[in-house]
């Protein structure tokens, strides 16, 4: 990894980490302050760390299983999965950073109103969002790297799933 880059994911943990704390420590004195679960600030910071985690979890198993112990066409598949996670876990993390940023600033700005959040008008109907781009990101990388290949159709299939899934909507009352 090049210094440049490292100081920038260092840089952007970071300030995900400090935001995160924020924008959980602004929704709990909040006058809606709800249960933990519930807490939209903890939901958006378990997020990256869901994407950093599974990075870690895969680049453990396959430590622990042993690289020559795997066929050359899996390990590849594998770094297909892991470049999704990747992506998942850069963007998830930026968007902690974002929504944490737009926390604080509407608590300096406005003094406890809380945060509207607009749906970006087709991501919002899909239930991983966030996912869904890594998926469209590690597609298109994935197919300037290797054209058309079996690691292209696994990630081409994943994006497909990613886009039938429908977000559940909320049961009337």
């Amino acid at each position: 990894m090049s210094p440049v880059t490292f100081v920038v994911l260092t840089i952007l943990l970071l300030l995900a980490i400090v935001g995160g704390l924020a924008g959980i420590l602004l929704e709990a004195r909040g006058e809606r302050a709800q249960p933990a679960l519930r807490n939209p600030a903890i939901r958006d910071a378990l997020l990256p760390l869901a994407g950093w985690g599974s990075l870690f979890v895969l680049d453990g198993s396959v430590r622990l299983v042993g690289d020559d112990n795997l066929p050359t066409w899996f390990k590849h598949l594998l770094g297909t999965l892991a470049v999704l996670l990747f992506y998942y876990a850069v963007l998830a993390t930026l968007r902690l950073v974002w929504r944490s940023a737009r926390r604080i600033h509407a608590r300096i700005r406005s003094g406890g109103e809380p945060v509207r959040w607009r749906a970006i008008p087709l991501l919002g109907r899909l239930a991983f969002p966030t996912m869904f781009v890594s998926a469209v990101l590690a597609t298109v990388s994935v197919f300037l790297h290797d054209r058309v290949s079996l690691n292209f159709l696994f990630i081409a299939c994943v994006l497909a799933a990613l886009a039938i899934i429908r977000r559940r909507q909320p049961s009337g009352t």
